[in-house]
């Protein structure tokens, strides 16, 4: 499918392009979860164009990867949108913040046809990243995001828990949609 082929490295370049204007602009680009998601976006979405040409497959028989990323990509939009400035006036912010998510998302909800094959359990998986970026974060003693992500807060645990239960949150809404899109398709 050359329209999926197409889109999809147009989400990969989405990506790239916000992790290279962030690389030319901030001090220290990979220490932050928007850099670190775009940088991902655009290497999984290279491969997941370059999918069919290796394998002779449309995408994946799992849409795990897909979800994971669409996951990811919203705690970083929502996140910035809403607990940060929010500020997309300079381009590496738009691609990474709001672009590269909707994109994502995107891909996730109209392009991706292997929704069928989700399992309950992939929304949890989703959290990995995310965990491990976490981990990351309070070990190498990371101040990127205010107050808010101060693991020296008491309201540290609430903030991380409220997190998890967000992301759970939004992992189930995407496995809900994913699995009534494939018996939509089924009955077709």
């Amino acid at each position: 499918m050359p329209g999926v082929f197409a889109w999809r490295l147009l989400v990969a370049f989405f990506g790239f392009l916000g992790f290279f204007l962030a690389v030319n602009r901030l001090p220290d680009p990979l220490t932050a979860l928007s850099q670190q998601a775009s940088l991902l976006t655009g290497i999984v979405f290279t491969g997941l164009a370059a999918y069919p040409l290796i394998t002779g497959r449309v995408e994946p028989r799992s849409p795990r990867l897909r979800g994971a990323m669409a996951v990811l990509l919203l705690l970083v939009c929502v996140t910035f949108m809403t607990l940060l400035s929010g500020n997309l006036s300079r381009a590496y912010s738009l691609f990474e913040h709001l672009i590269t998510p909707l994109a994502v998302l995107a891909d996730f909800l109209l392009v991706g046809r292997n929704q069928r094959a989700m399992k309950w359990w992939y929304p949890i998986s989703w959290l990995g990243y995310p965990l491990l970026y976490l981990v990351y974060y309070v070990a190498a003693d990371l101040r990127l995001y205010g107050r808010f992500l101060n693991p020296g807060a008491p309201s540290f645990p609430g903030v991380i828990a409220g997190f998890v239960v967000a992301l759970l949150a939004v992992g189930y809404l995407l496995y809900a949609f994913g699995r009534a899109k494939a018996g939509y398709r089924s009955n077709r």
